[in-house]
């Protein structure tokens, strides 16, 4: 049996207020699909984490201070 097969099965024996979330949901799934995501490097995924957090200014040059609490 297909997926889709098995899907539609489901659906057809659900209560009928339970149909609209199902609904919802369908179309939230559509959304998602038409919303090309950007494929993003992980030097960019740090630098807009860095913006939303509170980082000392000198993380990158003392980072295993901060992560080990040691000093070189």
């Amino acid at each position: 049996m297909l997926k889709t097969e098995k899907i539609k099965k489901e659906i057809d024996i659900l209560p009928k207020d339970m149909l609209e979330e199902v609904e919802k949901f369908i179309k939230n799934l559509k959304s998602r699909k038409k919303t090309v995501r950007k494929k993003s490097s992980l030097l960019s995924e740090l630098a807009e984490v860095s913006t939303d957090i509170d980082m000392p200014v000198d993380f990158s040059k003392q980072h295993d201070h901060y992560l080990y609490d040691t000093y070189h």
